[in-house]
């Protein structure tokens, strides 16, 4: 069934009617003035939040208020023993608070890949050891995995996991079988970013301690997406951005790591703290603009404001639609399990033939063709060799941008053709 259009591709009165006549369940309702609290172009089908996040228009202020009264005080608001570090250090607090965290176990960074990058490059390995992650990895941390193995006369492995997939248990299985007697250290993503699935982190990070390898997770879309409780993952490392689901400014992650761990890793620029604890050494990195950091909390409270539990469940749903719904529509096959339980806030489907045949550079130039002629963000990635198309769900997004976008993928389909 196709979904009437509306007036408006942002409008919501309608939105409940049109979810049930899909036959899907309703979404979790949100104010009527939802997506104009973003600053993104109403020009724009925007189906792309999982790249970059957008920040809300009073988290874009607060980070804006965070500059100016930096350069009203510089000496006072950045020098850590001034007030500097009792700002970051309650600008941490609610990341805490959200993610069952001690705040001397994690150290604010730009990014999840940076995370990555400090664990990597703070930890020895010698030939013979063996750093492994999955074909599902993260382009950025492949290759600082890559670098760090051939410096240290490491090795480097990918364990393949389907995709398609059957679910957790083949995932899990993939990459417990995968694990060698050499294996020192396994980089696991929580949530993959070209194929959109949730991997059952707790289960492999119990069979890698039972193996004594130590577990770092890539959780780049995991904060705000998930319920998450970072120590409970088990993992020995996790690295984490805000920037993403908790609609933080962009440079805004976190690094926590396991106590027991936590003398070894440093961040990747060593300053004045060195030795002098794991948290404070994360605190001052020299000198940088922490205005993103301290407008943290400002992006928390506008989502603990809608409600968690109601922008994750919309966005699941609205997910758990377009996996549902797309298929039939483009005529391709679903990429996981049909109820979902691999989703969480985005979905990746194949394009369709023969625009599945793209190689990266015909991939990348016809997502910029859909942007300038369609105006429509979707990412395009070319993975495992076929081309794919990721729907990414956040509380601004209805069902009208993806129907809109299923149209013009059928368009530029049928030109081909």
């Amino acid at each position: 069934m196709r979904l009437r259009r509306w007036k408006s591709a942002l409008a919501f009165a309608t939105l409940g009617d049109v979810m049930n006549a899909a036959n899907v369940p309703d979404l979790p309702a949100m104010p009527a003035d939802i997506a104009s609290r973003w600053m993104l172009d109403p020009r724009i089908t925007f189906l792309n939040h999982g790249s970059f996040g957008a920040v809300p228009r009073i988290v874009f202020d607060a980070h804006t208020e965070w500059r100016r009264r930096i350069e009203s005080e510089p000496i006072e608001r950045i020098a850590p023993l001034r007030g500097g570090r009792g700002l970051l250090e309650e600008a941490k607090k609610p990341v805490a608070a959200l993610m069952r965290m001690r705040g001397d176990d994690f150290g604010l960074v730009t990014n999840a890949t940076e995370g990555v990058n400090a664990v990597l490059r703070s930890l020895e390995f010698k030939a013979g050891d063996e750093l492994v992650t999955t074909n599902h990895v993260y382009n950025a941390v492949r290759k600082a995995m890559q670098y760090v193995a051939r410096r240290q006369g490491a090795s480097y492995r990918e364990v393949v996991v389907a995709f398609p997939t059957r679910g957790e248990d083949e995932i899990a299985q993939a990459v417990i079988d995968g694990l060698g007697p050499r294996t020192r250290l396994l980089v696991i993503d929580h949530v993959t970013s070209p194929t959109a699935l949730i991997f059952p982190v707790a289960r492999i990070t119990r069979a890698c301690r039972e193996r004594g390898i130590e577990v770092l997770i890539d959780g780049a879309h995991a904060p705000g997406m998930l319920d998450l409780d970072v120590p409970g993952t088990g993992a020995t490392y996790y690295a984490g951005n805000l920037h993403k689901w908790c609609c933080a400014p962009k440079g805004s992650g976190f690094l926590w790591v396991d106590p027991g761990r936590q003398r070894d890793i440093h961040p990747l620029i060593i300053s004045h703290h060195l030795d002098e604890g794991f948290a404070i050494e994360f605190g001052w990195q020299g000198t940088r603009d922490v205005s993103a950091w301290l407008a943290i909390p400002e992006s928390l409270k506008f989502l603990a404001d809608l409600g968690w539990d109601r922008v994750r469940q919309y966005n699941h749903a609205l997910a758990l639609w377009a996996h549902r719904w797309l298929p039939d529509r483009l005529k391709v096959q679903q990429c996981s399990p049909a109820d979902g339980h691999l989703l969480g806030s985005m979905v990746t489907l194949p394009m369709p033939a023969p625009l599945d045949s793209l190689d990266e550079t015909q991939a990348l130039a016809m997502q910029r063709r859909l942007y300038d002629e369609y105006q429509l963000e979707m990412p395009l990635m070319v993975w495992n060799g076929r081309c794919y198309l990721r729907i990414a769900a956040q509380v601004y997004n209805t069902p009208a941008q993806i129907e809109r976008a299923a149209s013009i993928v059928e368009k530029v389909v049928n030109e081909r053709r």
